[in-house]
């Protein structure tokens, strides 16, 4: 019935391609009534209104492929023809196509879902020769069709001589991208992250791909060294391939991934590769053996970040680099906080992320506040292991740490505390009162934690204009150390008053 319906009426087509998706578990199981409709999805790919629900239904379809119901060599060939099509429109040079049958072009997202539905369907049918014992022919079979076309024309992007603009190479890094996340390689065991221990593509594959087109990657992150689309699909990419290998099998290409973000955002100035400076801190920070070298690379990436923010306007002009580089250091405080609290690194960014808070940026000062509260918070934990005469996993001593990150408070902890007081009053942004890591609230309530005497000593100045029995009143929960849900209900009424009290004039008294 469906492929009988009229053509001439895309958004009708649009919605049976998406209901065929839908029921894409049940024709799995009867997989007899699928052979008129894969050329009719395949058909409303060439037709612009329809293309994103064919490639919906096609990768729904795929993700249901079993032993009854084999789609990759078939998905495959249409997906082989999507990209033919696209680098001939590309070059330019064959641009009246292959004659009436042409494959359609594709938009690049419409085509990914495609590519995703291949590799899950061929991931199926390797599972099935696994299981008979017939794999590895097959393995490197389906390899080859899928990655070594790709491979082909990141080299001719990579090469010197190469013209080609930085939109070919972000659609073949998303290509590689979703090989590395959705194909499926059995008896390679798993990586972890979207991968989970049944999905995983295993550590072999993704090293051997990544090892291979290196050379290729860093190339191009050197040709296209200021794009910033371009960054960011390299970052995902190492992402995808660090979680997806896992953090053992991976740990070969740590260094010189380091090395290439150390290097890549001195040069560019963009802030995707501080994200992926995270990331690795996030995988792994616990590692004692990895900590000296992502404190290098936090290091270095301070450097070039101190040296590009001079001013305020310079703050105000790269809000994304404020935001991410204070994640950055936020996780590095969560993760291997010691060489970072012994350097003489932490004034720095103390002094930094003074400035940082005051930017009206909602993600910018989330990032800034996110950086405070971890560092305060390992203050408060660091304290209280330094006092039971304890010393850090890492062979770091508690007590050296401890006076360390307090001689850095107290360095630099009141003009923190002065900003915090004025995005309370309502003279600073205050897109994070009470929730979340990095609040207002959370900041100030691990400062009273800390050092309360200091807080005190700090911010009773900067509310003489706030109405006495408000200021008392919100004080006194500090002063009586409540709980941080006690505290954040404290501090949500201390700015209702203090922005009831501006609106209507201000005043050092409640009217």
């Amino acid at each position: 019935l469906i492929p009988q319906l009229p053509p001439a009426v895309p958004l009708l087509r649009c919605t049976a391609n998406l209901t065929v998706g839908k029921y894409a578990s049940w024709l799995g199981m009867h997989p007899n009534y699928l052979q008129p409709l894969l050329p009719y999805l395949a058909q409303g790919l060439s037709i612009e209104q329809c293309a994103s629900a064919s490639a919906i239904a096609i990768k729904e379809l795929c993700e249901q492929c079993n032993e009854q119901l084999m789609l990759g060599d078939s998905v495959l060939e249409l997906y082989g023809g999507i990209v033919a099509s696209q680098q001939s429109q590309m070059a330019g040079a064959n641009g009246a196509g292959t004659g009436g049958a042409a494959t359609p072009t594709l938009a690049l997202c419409d085509e990914l879902e495609v590519l995703e539905g291949a590799c899950k369907a061929v991931s199926r049918q390797l599972q099935d020769a696994a299981a008979k014992g017939t794999s590895s022919d097959v393995t490197s079979v389906y390899l080859n069709r899928l990655i070594q076309p790709i491979g082909l024309r990141l080299t001719a992007l990579a090469a010197p001589e190469s013209t080609c603009g930085p939109k070919q190479v972000i659609a073949e890094l998303e290509r590689l991208t979703v090989i590395v996340r959705f194909l499926v390689i059995p008896g390679q065991g798993s990586g972890g992250g979207d991968n989970s221990a049944t999905s995983g593509p295993g550590p072999s594959f993704i090293l051997d791909l990544m090892r291979e087109s290196w050379p290729l990657l860093d190339a191009i992150s050197q040709k296209h060294q200021r794009d910033y689309y371009v960054a960011e699909k390299l970052c995902r990419l190492h992402k995808h391939a660090l979680r997806g290998a896992g953090t053992v099998a991976y740990t070969s290409m740590l260094e010189p991934l380091l090395t290439q973000l150390t290097r890549n955002f001195a040069q560019s100035h963009l802030s995707p590769y501080l994200y992926a400076a995270s990331i690795c801190i996030s995988e792994y920070g616990t590692n004692p053996a990895q900590v000296q070298r992502l404190f290098g690379m936090v290091s270095e990436m301070s450097n070039t970040v101190f040296s590009m923010l001079r001013t305020m306007d310079d703050f105000t002009s790269h809000p994304d680099i404020v935001e991410e580089f204070f994640f950055l250091a936020g996780r590095m405080m969560c993760k291997c906080p010691e060489p970072l609290v012994l350097s003489p690194l932490l004034v720095g960014l103390l002094q930094c992320a003074a400035v940082g808070m005051q930017l009206q940026h909602r993600d910018a000062n989330r990032g800034t506040l996110n950086f405070l509260e971890n560092t305060v918070s390992y203050g408060v934990s660091v304290v209280k292991s330094a006092k039971a005469g304890g010393s850090s996993s890492t062979g770091y001593s508690d007590n050296s740490c401890k006076e360390a990150l307090e001689r850095a408070i107290v360095s630099d902890g009141q003009p923190i505390v002065n900003n915090l007081a004025k995005a309370l009053l309502g003279d600073l942004p205050a897109y994070r009162l009470d929730y979340g890591n990095g609040s207002i609230a959370g900041v100030l309530h691990r400062l009273n934690d800390l050092c309360p005497e200091l807080l005190l000593q700090w911010i009773n100045p900067a509310l003489t204009l706030v109405p006495e029995s408000a200021k008392a009143a919100f004080v006194g929960t500090l002063v009586q150390k409540v709980s941080r849900d006690e505290f954040n209900s404290s501090v949500r009424r201390f700015v209702s008053i203090c922005e009831r009290n501006r609106k209507l004039g201000g005043g050092t008294s409640e009217s």
